[in-house]
């Protein structure tokens, strides 16, 4: 049976990632893959390093539908975005996301309240950002900002759902600087979890972040998870988070013998004749198509 990847979150010069989407496309069809989803991230309505500028929409979704003409013979192109969850801001199914031009969206939550001066607090920010979030609104208790983290999550996933749920334990990655938690303390695993749960029964993919997995064997969420959502059947899908189309499937074989050791036998694929994602096998070369 024919074997090839897929990849559902990337980005490009539309938002923080470098290039093109055709160079996306165009590396997509080297790598021989099957699939290719544009995701760059979606416009709020206040200025950031790397969400998309409001202006930039319109183009954005002419520049994908044209390139599905142009390589459809070659590869399957879906038009997409990463949409931030910010309660009565932003959100996947807010007006401004247009969602009829959009064969998915990937919901992630990057900004967890803000500080006295009304700037948003994200915890994508650097580790100094981060702390002066965690000391200025959470009186710097960790558990209260990853609880408050989580809870959006489920906010999310409870009152606007997207397909793909974006790398839900990000706020771990600053414990790669400096230790702020215990990753196995009981307390952690049930936000995780529990959040892992609720995507599973709203029908919402996680998706398995390999983004920093070739620089240090990181992935989102934690590897120590695989073998309870194997258990729990929650519903996933692999992907690089690419900034650069270089990085497409980065950390997919490694990540994929991972996912197979722990019991995970399928990853969730686009299917164009439903329009909607379905089970497929897998090996660590490959999706069974």
């Amino acid at each position: 049976m024919e074997k090839s990847w897929a990849n559902y979150h990337g980005h490009s010069f539309y938002c923080d990632g470098q290039g093109v989407p055709e160079d996306y496309v165009l590396k997509a069809i080297e790598l021989g893959m099957n699939t290719i989803g544009v995701s760059s991230h979606a416009p709020v309505p206040f200025t950031t390093d790397w969400n998309m500028l409001s202006e930039k929409l319109p183009v954005y979704i002419k520049d994908l539908a044209d390139l599905k003409v142009k390589y459809k013979n070659q590869i399957n192109l879906l038009s997409a975005m990463e949409v931030d969850y910010i309660p009565s801001v932003a959100g996947p199914h807010h007006p401004r996301i247009p969602n009829a031009s959009l064969d998915y969206t990937v919901g992630s939550v990057h900004f967890v309240d803000a500080f006295e001066d009304d700037a948003p607090f994200s915890i994508d920010d650097a580790t100094p950002r981060f702390v002066k979030g965690m000391d200025e609104i959470f009186g710097g208790d960790i558990r209260k900002i990853i609880k408050r983290y989580f809870d959006l999550q489920k906010e999310m996933l409870e009152k606007d759902p997207p397909k793909i749920l974006g790398h839900p334990d990000k706020i771990r990655m600053h414990n790669r600087n400096r230790f702020f938690f215990d990753e196995t303390a009981d307390w952690y695993l049930e936000e995780v979890r529990s959040t892992l749960k609720l995507a599973a029964e709203k029908e919402v993919i996680v998706e398995i972040n390999t983004k920093y997995f070739e620089a240090a064997e990181y992935t989102f969420p934690s590897s120590t998870h695989f073998k309870w959502m194997a258990q729990n059947k929650i519903p996933v899908t692999l992907n690089s988070d690419a900034h650069k189309p270089e990085n497409l499937l980065s950390g997919f074989m490694e990540v994929a013998e991972l996912l197979l050791e722990n019991n995970i036998k399928h990853l969730w694929q686009y299917n164009n004749q439903a329009g909607d994602f379905v089970p497929k096998n897998f090996e660590k070369d490959g999706i069974e198509w």
